[in-house]
């Protein structure tokens, strides 16, 4: 179970929906205090859980969110599949024995998907 949530500060939440939702992610639940309010909402893959919001005292524009995953190349296809922008596709950019690809939500949160080797776990 993961213990931390991170929260990304979002401009429209329907349109990062849209966007996650490319990336697998689906919603868990949606908040607002009132119709004309900000959302706060969470969405989740998998063990992988983010809270988005609309509030602009939660957090800025320009997060930066690490997710380990089994195959950050198999994510890859995906996401280019859904046709998601991949900002820097996989690579070993943080040593022989990691993975790693980067992906920019449209509010300019980055995302990085990051697989290590076996022996890099041990």
């Amino acid at each position: 179970m993961q213990k931390v949530i991170p929260a990304l500060r979002v401009r429209s939440y329907e349109v990062s929906r849209g966007f996650y939702g490319k990336l697998g992610f689906e919603e868990k639940w949606k908040h607002k205090f009132e119709p004309s309010l900000p959302v706060f909402a969470s969405i989740a893959r998998d063990d992988m859980e983010l809270f988005l919001t609309e509030h602009a005292g939660d957090c800025q524009f320009g997060g930066l969110v690490h997710f380990y995953v089994s195959d950050v190349d198999l994510y890859y296809r995906q996401f280019r599949d859904q046709g998601v922008p991949i900002a820097e596709p996989p690579s070993n950019s943080l040593g022989p024995e990691t993975r790693d690809m980067l992906v920019v939500d449209p509010d300019g949160n980055r995302l990085s998907f990051i697989t290590r080797s076996a022996e890099a776990t041990k």
